[in-house]
């Protein structure tokens, strides 16, 4: 009757055991099924940065924080070319201070917004990212955003500030409950005939973000690239962070996902 006893509880602990490593299982697949994809796209090197052949050969080089940041989170897909884009399926795309696109890109990127797709757009009129590349270098992240072809179709153009013209201008801006850390913020404003554009833009009233609805598809535009450097929302100290810029972006690429309006009627950021 004891060894019975015994064998049961044994068969009894098997299968807790079974269930619990089940359930942990299916936990993490769980998670990265929910786990959304993100296309990225940017002339920043942001997995690699301006690391020397060396260092790479070594294996020492590692990716900007804000990669490993958004890699925690998201399955991110990089692409160099609006055709990857297209290729990867992805619905989610975020693009920071891309390269100049040809005008055939200018056109697919629109399609792609207007089929469904939904992007997140960050455009910099004067990009104070750190480079040690020298100027002209094809390498060297884009200095001011050269979309704006694509900004003007939408109903919008990115324009500076004077008083960011220094260079060195920066500024927090509240943006719903966050408050944002830019440097040399450009704005967004609409334009006077609106360009006969069907995509109802909708700026928000710090002008440092503007939503768009062209077709199917949503966009958000913001007009600073540089509060992505980690130095706007990482602190000094290690493992602590003042985290309202990160926290901000990651709010958007959520808001996207769900196709949720970020912009109210009267410029209002709706939480």
């Amino acid at each position: 009757m004891f060894m019975r006893d015994r064998r049961l509880w044994a068969l009894l602990l098997v299968l807790l055991a079974g269930g619990a490593a089940l359930w942990v299982w299916q936990g993490s697949k769980a998670t990265q099924a929910n786990s959304e994809a993100l296309v990225l796209m940017s002339s920043i090197d942001l997995f690699w940065g301006e690391a020397e052949f060396n260092a790479l050969a070594k294996g020492e080089a590692e990716p900007d924080p804000l990669y490993k940041r958004l890699a925690e989170t998201h399955k991110l897909i990089a692409a160099d070319n609006v055709a990857q884009l297209q290729a990867s399926k992805g619905k989610v795309a975020l693009l920071i201070q891309p390269r100049a696109f040809a005008p055939d890109e200018l056109v697919r990127l629109d399609q792609w917004v207007r089929a469904g797709g939904r992007l997140l757009f960050f455009s910099d009129p004067a990009l104070q990212w750190p480079s040690d590349l020298p100027i002209g270098d094809p390498a060297r992240p884009l200095f001011t955003s050269m979309h704006s072809p694509l900004f003007n179709h939408w109903g919008v153009e990115l324009v500076l500030p004077i008083d960011a013209e220094a260079g060195s201008a920066e500024a927090t801006m509240d943006v719903g409950r966050y408050a944002v850390r830019t440097l040399s913020a450009g704005q967004w404003q609409p334009l006077a005939s609106e360009n006969g554009s069907d995509a109802h833009c909708r700026i928000a009233k710090e002008a440092l973000v503007a939503e768009c609805r062209p077709g199917k598809g949503q966009v958000i535009l913001v007009a600073d690239a540089d509060l992505l450097h980690s130095a706007m929302w990482q602190s000094a100290l290690p493992g602590t962070d003042s985290s309202s810029n990160i926290d901000w972006v990651e709010q958007l690429v959520s808001r996207l996902a769900r196709g949720h309006r970020l912009v109210g009627q009267r410029g209002e950021i709706v939480e």
